[in-house]
């Protein structure tokens, strides 16, 4: 991504992944893996999220529709 600001990141608990967009709309899509290894790494970025941004910047899906 280039350097621009952050703004909005998409938590995807069903699929265990973020969507990143920036301002200037570009977006990545990280995906951990489905194993105890990545709950584990998946778990502590989104406790890290609350700490780092602003809670109208991060929208939460808990399922697949």
């Amino acid at each position: 991504m280039p350097d621009t600001e952050l703004a909005h990141v998409f938590v995807n608990f069903s699929k265990r992944s973020m969507h990143i967009v920036d301002e200037e709309g570009y977006d990545k899509t990280v995906t951990w893996k489905m194993d105890m290894e990545g709950a584990a790494g998946f778990s502590e970025t989104v406790s890290e999220l609350g700490t780092i941004l602003d809670p109208d910047m991060v929208t939460y899906c808990f399922a697949e529709l």
